[in-house]
């Protein structure tokens, strides 16, 4: 008995290691000569994150800080903030908006996703629901690349901006297992079987 429960563990093991290896490979590949933080598209696309009593996080804040930068040189006219709007944590886009506006974004150039729930759902509404077929992401350095080959895969002429992190080496540690173990398979699974956009806030 215990050598078929240690015979399944060796299995399961070995497909787990098969299928992040694998995902890590397809982000790699799709992503490669495509970080450029010099890179100019019609339209930037910052991708959400957590906001604490309507204000967005650190990581949030560093992703619309390059964002700007990207806006004030020029390498972007069109701004899409995607993110969740009905989290229990707070509305993500509604944040988003007010930090860019305080600094001088006018509002006629910021578009709001409010069903940007996953980074698949944001690059497939980005293309089916706005249209968009060249985009700067913004993002840190542990989603960029899984960002950008999603967007690819969703037919947008996509490139990376990296945002900063000030995250400590816990966060640094943490992100990364997760980005590999998880969120790498799942996203390699939603551009094989590209489901659609979600519409619905949840």
């Amino acid at each position: 008995m215990f050598a078929v429960v240690r015979r399944l563990i060796r299995y399961a093991v070995i497909v787990a290691v098969v299928v992040m290896a694998a995902s890590s490979v397809w982000v790699q590949w799709e992503s490669r000569s495509r970080i450029d933080p010099n890179a100019s598209r019609q339209w930037v696309i910052v991708l959400g994150d957590r906001v604490r009593d309507g204000a967005p996080s650190v990581y949030l804040r560093e992703r619309l800080d390059t964002a700007l930068t990207v806006l004030r040189d020029g390498r972007a006219q069109r701004v899409l903030i995607s993110g969740h709007a009905a989290s229990t944590k707070g509305d993500e886009v509604a944040a988003m908006r007010q930090y860019l506006l305080e600094r001088g974004v006018d509002a006629a150039a910021i578009t709001d996703d409010r069903f940007g729930v996953t980074t698949y759902n944001t690059c497939a509404r980005a293309r089916t629901v706005f249209g968009i077929d060249g985009a700067v992401l913004v993002t840190q350095d542990f989603h960029l690349r899984r960002a950008v080959a999603l967007c690819r895969s969703q037919g947008i002429d996509a490139v990376g901006a990296e945002a900063d992190s000030d995250a400590g080496v816990y966060l640094t540690v943490r992100n990364w297992v997760r980005e590999v173990g998880l969120s790498r398979p799942k996203a390699t699974l939603d551009a094989l079987l590209d489901p659609g956009p979600r519409t619905v806030e949840r």
